[in-house]
């Protein structure tokens, strides 16, 4: 295999990042909709267990700092589905559907609501204690999802909403204001 020269991938990187400044590239994880994001405070309702993770998890995301400049309010509600029977009747999978409405409040009002939903699949063991181990993992990794779609859904909204604000309002001159 034969090795690319220092200076070569050197200017490759700088067109690539040439380019990417051209085309209006921004990074989601940047910008005043992030800002928003780090300042605010987490309460997370609905069924315990899962709250608590998903609440621990979203404030490993966003930070916990001194000022809060808002809250996100999130309401989890889960349910079962059985995906596979064994020939004893009993399930052999079951999905974990997990859904959440979140309210981000920059204390001045609701700046965006929506819902997410998370699918976590797993096995259901026929040993009591492996079954409860096995929910349990369901529940962390629906809980980790669940605060990366919350995060990712709500910096997309506010980057939507800055992105509308700095926006001009094009017009086409000399053109009838009725039409």
């Amino acid at each position: 295999m034969r090795s690319v020269p220092v200076p070569v991938l050197s200017v490759m990187m700088a067109s690539a990042c040439l380019l990417l400044a051209a085309c209006g590239f921004q990074p989601l994880y940047g910008g005043a909709g992030a800002a928003t994001l780090d300042n605010v405070s987490v309460s997370v309702t609905g069924n315990e267990r899962l709250s608590y993770l998903t609440e621990t998890a979203l404030m490993e995301r966003v930070g916990v700092s001194g000022d809060r400049a808002g809250t996100l309010r999130v309401t989890v509600s889960t349910a079962q589905t059985p995906l596979g029977v064994s020939a004893d009747g009993q399930a052999s999978r079951v999905a974990l559907n997990v859904r959440a409405h979140y309210q981000l409040d920059d204390g001045t009002g609701a700046v965006l609501a929506s819902s997410v939903v998370e699918r976590i699949v797993f096995e259901t063991p026929q040993e009591p204690y492996a079954l409860i181990t096995a929910r349990a993992n369901a529940e962390q990794r629906a809980a980790e999802a669940l605060a990366d779609a919350l995060v990712r859904d709500a910096l997309i909204g506010l980057r939507q909403r800055e992105t509308a604000r700095t926006r001009p309002d094009v017009r086409p001159a000399g053109g009838p204001e009725g039409s």
